[in-house]
Order: structure tokens, then sequence, then C-alpha cells
């Protein structure tokens, strides 16, 4: 068998070097697809349990259904995602209030 050497006193087997160069290439092509199929979007991991300061809020959007856990994100005016649990109650209540200033003449109940 060849054998290829890198640097002074390294060598390595041909095999073994085509072996993980092919694996290095196969792990890249996974990583950039799975990438592709969230478009962008972050998944949750665990929901926020804290107040959700509503007049801090600018908007919200929902996670991607490829993602393991539902999650409703709710984004401050500083740009700081809040993971969120879209069936808690005062997750429901961020939606209305973003949604009331949005267009201020529907007032959801």
């Amino acid at each position: 068998s060849q054998v290829l050497s890198w640097a002074p006193g390294t060598m390595i087997p041909l095999k073994m070097l085509v072996l993980v160069m092919l694996l290095l290439g196969a792990s890249l092509q996974v990583t950039h697809a799975a990438r592709g199929t969230n478009v962008g979007r972050e998944c949750c991991l665990e929901y926020f349990k804290g107040a959700i300061p509503l007049r801090r809020l600018k908007m919200w959007y929902r996670t991607s259904r490829e993602c393991p856990k539902e999650a409703i994100v709710l984004v401050t005016v500083q740009d700081k995602p809040i993971c969120s649990d879209p069936k808690d109650m005062r997750v429901k209540r961020a939606i209305r209030y973003l949604k009331s200033m949005k267009d201020p003449g529907l007032q959801e109940s």
C-alpha cells in the first residue's frame, strides 16, 4: 500500500486519506442540506417561563414545522427572540396585542 507524508514524521496510508476525505465531503453535504430545510429560522428547544413584556414586543412568528417542538417566537424591539409555548395564555395575549398594534381598528377578544 502507498504511504503519503504530509509533514516530517507523519505518514498516512493513501487509502485512509481517501476514506477520510470522502467522509468529510459527505458530512458537509448533510449539514448544508439540514440548514436549507429550515429556511433561516431557528428551532426552540425550550420555552421562556418568565413574564412577557408586551410593550417591548415588535413582532412574532411560528417556528418551522420541521422543528421538533412547536413554538411561537416573540421578538423584542431590541431584536431578542423569546421562545414561547403557543398554548400559554400569556403568549396568546401577546399575539393579540401585536395584532392590535398592527391594525388599531381590529380588536380581538
